[in-house]
């Protein structure tokens, strides 16, 4: 009673706004969440989120960076609220801005995080009218890290209304949230915004969804079902020459992991070929990362420094840049360093990689940095500093709880106590 009471001595726009709270498929609510999901202006938003923590129908639960105070509505607010408003329609338009606002807000981060990253048609019903912007790279990474947990409940809300379009392009704009930190739910995520992709019949964003499901796939392991994607999607893409060299790299990318390198190499090798020809210079540079590796690790260390050096310069001349890949292409250069016997420059490559690693916050690949150390201080005969960076990598793994990854690093560190 005293809830039902206290809902009703509310003002009429503070009960619209509980009501359309109440409705909302997220976790948890921010200030520019709830204006843009309520077409209410953030000032007065702000307002009534702190009047509503006063009478205890919501409660704020954090400060979170990139998204400032974060309220959660008790659940038996929410059952009285919810009934306040038994229009569909207008719920539905609540639903409709919460995803527009996601879609646009993900994007948005992708610009600074991922410049490359296609936008899919998304059209928005409802744009925000105060967008979140986002200046500086640890900024964007922040919110989608921070917004993770609202990613499956939208997708799945969307997808039960009939909204598979803005359901495949929540999935898509989140992008470099998987990128940058291999997300527990990459794989349930794409899986589910891939079927929205389906049922909303855009050949692109099908292309898109399975590309990156593949990622997550690729990244588990499961790498026959990542290939199976990549085919399905190469033949979707038909006539359009850059997304099948898109395709094949991701193939090739997929065999490497699986240390097929033999058979890596010609899809690598073709899709960096028709990159080339089409002028597109981060995919060639990207498909000759992995030659390069798979030359390096089928004992041609010599043949792939060049070709991991011509990615860097590539990377490097880019005009929007992509510090992520570079340090990519840093690491491996850093390994063949290593396998060639050029102990110091392998140490060099190998230390700046890591240091962008970190400033970029990509824990995988800080992890698997200082794994390529050990192996380098290892090939230096340098054992002590070899049982370091294992020993450090593992940490960073375990942190992660990749367990096929902190499996091989006490083999590693096994190996070299025994030594």
């Amino acid at each position: 009673m005293m809830i039902t009471d206290t809902i009703d001595r509310l003002p009429p726009e503070g009960r619209r706004l509980l009501a359309d709270i109440a409705h909302l498929p997220a976790p948890d609510l921010d200030v520019h969440t709830v204006a843009a999901s309520t077409a209410t202006p953030t000032r007065e938003t702000r307002k009534r989120l702190e009047e509503l923590t006063a009478q205890h129908l919501l409660e704020h639960t954090a400060d979170v960076a990139a998204r400032g105070p974060v309220y959660v509505i008790r659940p038996e607010v929410a059952d009285r609220a919810s009934a306040l408003n038994d229009n569909p329609g207008a719920r539905t338009a609540v639903l409709q801005r919460y995803l527009d606002f996601l879609t646009t807000t993900a994007y948005e981060a992708a610009r600074v995080l991922a410049p490359h990253h296609r936008v899919l048609e998304h059209t928005s019903r409802h744009e925000p009218a105060e967008p979140v912007r986002f200046a500086v790279n640890h900024v964007a990474l922040a919110w989608l890290e921070a917004t993770a947990p609202a990613l499956l409940p939208a997708i799945t809300a969307a997808t039960k209304h009939g909204e598979y379009r803005a359901a495949a392009c929540v999935t898509h704009a989140a992008w470099p949230l998987f990128l940058y930190t291999r997300h527990e739910r990459w794989i349930p995520i794409h899986r589910q915004g891939l079927a929205a992709a389906e049922r909303w019949g855009d050949t692109v964003a099908i292309r898109e969804l399975l590309s990156a499901l593949a990622g997550g796939l690729r990244d588990n392991r499961e790498y026959d079902e990542a290939i199976s994607c990549l085919q399905r999607a190469r033949t979707l893409a038909e006539g359009d020459l850059e997304a099948i060299a898109k395709c094949s790299s991701s193939i090739g990318a997929c065999l490497h992991a699986d240390a097929r390198y033999v058979e890596a190499k010609p899809q690598l090798t073709a899709a960096a070929t028709r990159y080339g020809q089409l002028g597109h210079v981060r995919g060639q540079a990207l498909a000759l990362i992995l030659i390069g590796s798979a030359h390096a690790r089928l004992g041609e260390p010599v043949a792939a420094v060049p070709v991991l050096q011509e990615a860097c310069t590539l990377l490097s001349g880019l005009t929007d840049p992509d510090p992520l890949n570079i340090s990519r292409a840093l690491a491996y250069l850093g390994e063949a360093h290593s396998l060639a016997g050029a102990h110091d420059l392998a140490a060099s490559a190998l230390v700046k990689a890591l240091e962008q690693f970190r400033f970029l916050r990509a824990p995988h690949w800080t992890a698997h940095t200082m794994e390529f150390l050990g192996q380098a201080a290892l090939r230096a005969d340098q054992r002590h500093a070899a049982m370091d960076w294992y020993s450090t990598s593992l940490a960073q793994y375990t942190d992660l709880a990749s367990s096929h990854d902190t499996d091989r690093l006490k083999r590693r560190l096994d190996s070299v106590t025994r030594r």
